[in-house]
């Protein structure tokens, strides 16, 4: 056993602090290990809000743990004008709060201007991939400074309502690579999501559901020349009414754990993670929905299975609180705050299993 002179001592501590201070705050600040807290909430649901009610928000998100918050860049709001016009306004303010709190801010992008749609009069994907990538040139330009290092590429695109008509893994892959590419020229260290994938179980007939499964959407991608346009795959393992099952095939945890994992190391990429972007259950008893013990139940089990997978990236709980009291709609449902800002048993375990 040997004693470091004080003196020696001492320039150590100095230097490893200059290092650390000259780090850039995601690399220090920002773990992404497995079962990193994160929370996942939609950015109409922080637009027009009090100011002090929104703040009160934001502090209760740091009580909880929160290290990361997913939210939307909504590039049909942002270029609404034209391809000359931006408006950063709402994700300006939604950043200044998650870094006041100490949160980092995960940016889900997508929707499409007017003048971009392949379809003018309907919801719609962009006639030209690289509108799509010149948009994210001037948002990483914009947010890089500010330590905005991950970007997620549209939300749950495997979905017919997310990519009208139908889903289009090749269209989706051409989609991918111009982001990839105008992210990577702007910061190539950035972290590139391959959009949050939803659990769907079925695709096509006899059901004639118009979605792909997320293993089978996943394929479509790299077939299409997309495998090398991500640094992440994302995926939204909701199992509701039953908890998280890594196990079983028809539960959107197993699907996960299994055939969609599956894919990535048929295809070379097992030592990419899967950022769990969303992930919840809507507490509406009896329409589909779970009691608020089994919402903290599903909460706890996950955090502990993407804790214990090794390929799980942060894990992003789905909403914070509870937009309606319809019982027929799940959406209204999926807060772990109740409609009056009630807390849930899901909030003690969100911060009993996050905060520490």
């Amino acid at each position: 056993m040997s004693v470091v002179p004080p003196v020696f001592a001492q320039l150590c501590a100095a230097l490893m602090m200059a290092i650390l201070t000259a780090l850039p705050a995601t690399a220090q600040d920002a773990p992404v290990a497995a079962g990193t807290a994160g929370l996942a909430v939609g950015l109409d649901t922080l637009r027009g809000r009090d100011e002090a009610d929104l703040r009160a928000e934001f502090a209760d998100f740091a009580e909880l743990g929160v290290r990361w918050l997913r939210t939307d860049i909504y590039w049909a709001d942002v270029q609404a004008k034209g391809p000359g016009s931006y408006d950063w306004s709402e994700t300006d303010h939604v950043l200044d709060l998650a870094q006041e709190f100490g949160i980092e801010l995960l940016p889900v992008v997508g929707t499409t201007p007017d003048w971009a749609k392949k379809d003018r009069d309907g919801a719609s994907t962009p006639v030209n991939p690289d509108s799509f990538g010149r948009f994210l040139t001037a948002a990483v330009q914009r947010y890089k400074p500010r330590g905005v290092r991950v970007w997620e590429i549209w939300n749950e695109p495997n979905l017919a309502g997310n990519w009208p008509p139908h889903p289009d893994p090749a269209a989706y892959a051409a989609l991918l690579i111009a982001a990839h590419r105008a992210i990577k020229a702007q910061d190539p260290e950035a972290t590139v999501i391959l959009g949050g994938m939803a659990a769907a179980r079925w695709t096509g007939p006899p059901f004639n559901i118009q979605h792909y499964t997320a293993p089978d959407f996943l394929q479509g991608v790299y077939d299409a020349g997309g495998g090398d346009a991500f640094d992440a795959v994302a995926y939204h393992p909701y199992s509701y009414p039953d908890t998280p099952d890594a196990d079983w095939r028809w539960n959107g945890w197993g699907i996960m754990s299994g055939p969609l994992r599956q894919v990535m190391i048929r295809n070379g990429d097992g030592d990419k993670p899967i950022w769990i972007t969303e992930f919840g259950a809507p507490t509406n008893e009896g329409n589909g929905g779970v009691s608020e013990e089994e919402q903290a139940e599903t909460l706890r089990q996950g955090v502990r299975l993407a804790r214990e997978s090794g390929w799980a990236g942060p894990l992003f709980w789905y909403g914070y609180r509870d937009l309606g009291n319809d019982v027929g709609n799940n959406e209204h449902w999926f807060g772990i705050l109740d409609e009056k800002s009630r807390r849930k048993p899901a909030w003690r375990a969100y911060r009993d299993n996050f905060k520490n």
